[in-house]
C-alpha cells in the first residue's frame, strides 16, 4: 500500500511527514504502519481508540500467546493479510501484506 512516509522530528519526539523538494514523499507504508500499530497504545489514536498494541507493556509479561494474538488481530484490522507472527528473544517477526 502506498502512503505518506513519516519521520521523527529533530527532537525525536513527534512524527512528521517526509517532504523532499517541496512535495510529500509517498512509498510503501507496510512496515511503517506495522511499527505504528506496535508502538501505539489503545486510546492514543483519538480517531480510532481501539487501534494499538502497546508493545512496551509486553516487557516482563509472561503470556506470549496473548501478544501474538493481539498483534495478528490489530494487523488484520488494518487490512493486512497476516501469514505469521513470531515472538523471539531478539524481536518480533511479522509476515504480512496488504
Amino acid at each position: 500500500m502506498k502512503g505518506i512516509l513519516l519521520q521523527y522530528d529533530a527532537d525525536g519526539t513527534a512524527l512528521e511527514p517526509v517532504i523532499r523538494n517541496g512535495s510529500l514523499c509517498t512509498a510503501d507504508t507496510l512496515r511503517q504502519n506495522q511499527a505504528l500499530l506496535l508502538m501505539l497504545h489503545k486510546g492514543e489514536l483519538k480517531e480510532n481508540p481501539a487501534v494499538g498494541i502497546g508493545i512496551s507493556d509486553m516487557l516482563l509479561d509472561n503470556d506470549p500467546i496473548y501478544w501474538r494474538t493481539l498483534i495478528k488481530e490489530q494487523l488484520e484490522m488494518d487490512g493486512q493479510r497476516v501469514s505469521g507472527v513470531r515472538l523471539t528473544t531478539t524481536g518480533i517477526e511479522i509476515k504480512a501484506t496488504y
